[in-house]
């Protein structure tokens, strides 16, 4: 058994906020991880381990989406992350079926980092949007990320990568966030922006126009899913 087919798989919801009403407009699920004592292991990590076996990546992945709706809050729109490289041949007749049977839900495709990955994620867009989802593109601006002009065009929501506001002195920069939020509001798509930690940056997302906000600064409202799964279990099913 390697160490991350001990793990114990859990998830967090975190709220996203209205930035004039300061109220909960819905939850983002995010995938949580701990060795058996306790510790925990960064998602990011456990993930690119499962990388090397697209089967197992794409069981983990549809067990951990499955977990993350039974768990969910009951109010306001759920939000989930989707790596179009998990979404595969192994997994995803039953992943698309398990979020169409989700009326309010939007499912973040992450940005880009290659042109076959802009092709996966404008691939799986399609689809989820046939059926009735909401897609959202995650981390825009993020560093070392690429920005596809379709994807941009084709979402329904855009999420701004926290390092945004590392960059608001930046006029340059400011200037093409300015850009972004216009034609979003212009095309009726839904703004978020990641990473919010103090007032200052709530007051700097509301000034700009931001519709919801994230972050530690709201970590008073993160709800635990009551229930965690062992991988071992569920890797040997």
């Amino acid at each position: 058994m390697t160490p991350f087919e001990a793990l114990r798989m859990g998830c967090e919801y975190q709220p996203l906020i209205c930035t004039h009403t300061l109220t909960a407009h819905g939850y983002e699920a995010l995938a949580r991880f701990h060795l058996p004592c306790g510790s925990p292991v960064a998602p990011n990590v456990v993930f690119d381990q499962f990388h090397q076996s697209p089967k197992t990546l794409a069981r983990v992945e549809y067990l951990a989406k499955q977990l993350q709706l039974i768990n969910a809050p009951q109010s306001g729109r759920l939000f989930i992350n989707l790596d179009p490289h998990a979404v595969n041949q192994h997994n995803e007749e039953a992943m698309l079926t398990l979020l169409a049977q989700q009326p309010n839900l939007t499912a973040e495709l992450i940005e880009n980092t290659s042109i076959s990955d802009a092709k996966l994620s404008a691939a799986l867009l399609k689809k989820l949007q046939q059926q009735g989802n909401e897609v959202a593109l995650d981390d825009i601006g993020a560093p070392h990320s690429m920005l596809s002009l379709q994807l941009l065009s084709e979402v329904d929501c855009f999420k701004f990568d926290m390092t945004w506001l590392d960059r608001s002195d930046c006029d340059s920069q400011h200037q093409l966030l300015i850009t972004l939020i216009d034609y979003a509001k212009k095309m009726g798509k839904t703004t978020v922006m990641e990473g919010v930690e103090l007032q200052s940056q709530l007051h700097y997302a509301r000034d700009l126009g931001i519709d919801l906000v994230q972050g530690y600064l709201f970590k008073s409202q993160f709800v635990q899913g009551e229930q965690q799964l062992e991988l071992t279990q569920l890797l040997a099913d």
